[in-house]
């Protein structure tokens, strides 16, 4: 809407003569005695306003009393933002306190469309309130219940003002800019935006920590009718009725996001919606709440990493690079885009990329100048994380590593897994001991992990996999597991990293695990998975992201491949020979890299007794330098 003020554009109000057979028609003047009538014509005008023009300015003085005859208007106060006070339909009138009295309009006046009225100046109203004691006792009754109303107005104004005065130096921090990214994914959220931005109806924007869910809230009010008007946030962490419907008048035909709304019970957001008034509610949330509302799923970072080098430019420039593009080399801008940032998303990819500004001196930031990882408490202990490698059979030698820790004193904090490392680390974050590891896997036989299948996708299925683990941990979720444990698989539609932390623990392993070509690939939620070893063979930065302060790595990949005996072989040694690079990339993070020294080449778990030993051996000869770590980040 263009807001155009009457004072500096006269002529761009149509003004009308007016038959006196029309004014019976008229509302208040039609009222008035066939005298009265005949003596007031002569001050009446007809006029025509179009949509955004301002009859009644704020601050300013006006000599002419309006009665509305078609159209409405909006009166809104105008102070570090507008705030709307009412809408006025036909039959409703305007000016007559300033016409009176000469002082100034209290509030301005809008053009909501085309709108017509019929109007006097200040003589004809003063020479109404002298002759017709009918239209005095109209105007007297109107100015006290508008003196009424404006005394509750003035305490309900006052609270208003408050929280908008609150928003906005929030919002002055925040300072939102553009969404970023110019992935699948973010065409289709603006999209999303701009089809929702219409609507009136509530939403959930649902997503992880740090994936710009207030961002997203923010652009679709931005982009809505209601962009003119406020948009206030509740928490709900701290959620206080009092507070929330100070908040949803302010906001009055504008937006309030209620926050972490997955911490409040359904009983009550139901209500809450339903006392909305003209405000409009949005909700951000961890997980979908119980309520019936629209929802709009943010992605996590790690799975949109194509976005990754834009989001690290624009940090950079708002950091202060004169040339962000220079500022960070390729090989820093990699390594920053397969980190999953499991602690933050956007917000701790922010911090990383401009921390590393800080620490270069402004000069090309280097893999040397990257701090992953959060911050520790003076005099905590730092956090131990393992990550699992693939393998296929020779991760049997993972159980030899988690012996050797133990049986040093090693604290394991967290477990990363990927392929069979997934497989071994899920076992052991859910509580089976080593001795059942040695006395099981030399037993196993693949027969009991997956079964025949119809090719043309695979030759089996590894379905059987989720009995085989829920026999020995249970049907539990991530979050029932004694050591925290995430296993990573590969989109087979996307080809990027899939972090499972949560939901069955069995059912990830399974989409870990599904070797290409050989096993089916694994459906799970609307999703095609296939084993993690194509993407990330070695998990250290997810070990890292979970919140390690140190990071073990067990590498299970061949330093020479064999001529393969078997087809399962020559798809285990493809494998490899695509994730060497890989593999490379993601040790450079860790602080201990462990390498068993396999030589028996085995599909089968016969040789897992072997592999086992050498995992031991490996880790007990970097017991030293891994306690040298510990103490030197203590």
């Amino acid at each position: 809407m263009n807001n155009h003020d009457l004072s500096s554009n006269p002529m761009a109000v149509k003004s009308a003569a007016i038959e006196f057979s029309d004014l019976r028609t008229y509302p208040l003047i039609g009222e008035l005695a066939q005298e009265d009538l005949e003596l007031i014509s002569p001050h009446l005008s007809s006029h025509e306003y179009f949509d955004g023009m301002i009859l009644l300015k704020q601050g300013r003085s006006s000599e002419i009393f309006h009665i509305l005859l078609a159209g409405t208007l909006d009166v809104y106060l105008e102070k570090d933002t507008r705030v709307s006070v009412a809408k006025l339909e036909p039959g409703h009138f305007v000016g007559e306190m300033s016409c009176l009295t000469g002082k100034a309009v209290s509030a301005t006046v809008q053009a909501v469309g085309t709108v017509r009225t019929v109007s006097m100046p200040r003589e004809g109203m003063l020479l109404l309130m002298d002759r017709s004691a009918s239209f005095r006792q109209h105007m007297i009754e109107a100015m006290v219940e508008r003196i009424r109303d404006s005394n509750d107005r003035v305490n309900e104004e006052f609270k208003r003002s408050i929280a908008v005065m609150r928003q906005l130096e929030l919002e002055r921090q925040l300072s939102y800019g553009p969404l970023i990214g110019s992935s699948r994914f973010m065409h289709k959220l603006h999209a999303q935006i701009d089809e929702l931005a219409n609507g009136n109806e509530p939403l959930c924007i649902v997503g992880e920590k740090g994936t710009g869910k207030f961002h997203v809230a923010y652009e679709i009010h931005r982009r809505s009718r209601r962009a003119e008007q406020p948009i206030l946030s509740v928490d709900g962490d701290r959620f206080r009725l009092d507070s929330w419907e100070m908040k949803v008048q302010a906001a009055r035909e504008g937006t309030v996001v209620l926050e972490h709304a997955d911490l409040l019970p359904a009983e009550l957001l139901n209500r809450l919606i339903q006392s909305s008034g003209e405000t409009r509610i949005l909700m951000t949330a961890c997980s979908k709440p119980k309520v019936k509302m629209r929802e709009v799923a943010l992605i996590p970072l790690r799975e949109r990493s194509d976005d990754i080098p834009e989001l690290a430019y624009a940090f950079l420039e708002e950091a202060g690079s004169p040339d962000a593009r220079e500022a960070i080399s390729r090989e820093a801008l990699h390594l920053i885009g397969v980190y999953p940032y499991l602690g933050g998303n956007i917000q701790e990819l922010k911090r990383v990329v401009q921390d590393a500004f800080i620490v270069s001196g402004g000069r090309t930031i280097l893999n040397k100048h990257l701090r992953f990882g959060g911050t520790r408490e003076p005099g905590e202990r730092p956090k131990v994380g393992v990550a699992l490698g693939s393998g296929a059979s020779r991760g049997s030698a993972h159980v030899g590593v988690l012996k050797a820790l133990e049986q040093a004193g090693i604290p394991i904090d967290m477990i990363a897994g990927t392929s069979v490392g997934a497989f071994i680390g899920a076992l052991y974050a859910g509580g089976q001991p080593i001795s059942a590891f040695e006395r099981v896997l030399p037993t196993v036989k693949w027969r009991q992990l997956v079964n025949i299948t119809l090719p043309p996708k695979a030759l089996v299925s590894n379905h059987p996999m989720a009995r085989f683990v829920e026999k020995y941990i249970g049907p539990v979720d991530f979050g029932d597991l004694r050591i925290p444990f995430a296993a990573v698989a590969a989109d087979a539609v996307s080809g990027e990293a899939y972090l499972f932390n949560k939901g069955r623990v069995s059912h990830a392993i399974c989409a870990s695990t599904a070797i290409p070509g050989f096993i089916k690939p694994y459906r799970l939620d609307n999703r095609v998975f296939v084993d993690g070893a194509v993407v990330n063979p070695v998990p250290v930065a997810v070990a890292k992201s979970m919140g390690a302060d140190l990071v073990i790595a067990v590498d299970l990949s061949k330093p020479q491949l064999n001529e393969p005996k078997n087809f399962v072989a020559s798809i285990l040694n493809t494998i490899e020979i695509m994730s060497k690079k890989i593999v490379t990339d993601e040790l450079q993070l860790a602080d201990i890299v462990l390498k068993p020294a396999i030589t028996v080449n085995q599909v089968s778990f016969k040789a897992s007794t072997y592999n086992i030993e050498m995992g031991e051996k490996a880790t007990k000869e970097a017991l030293e330098s891994i306690r040298r770590k510990i103490n030197e980040l203590s």
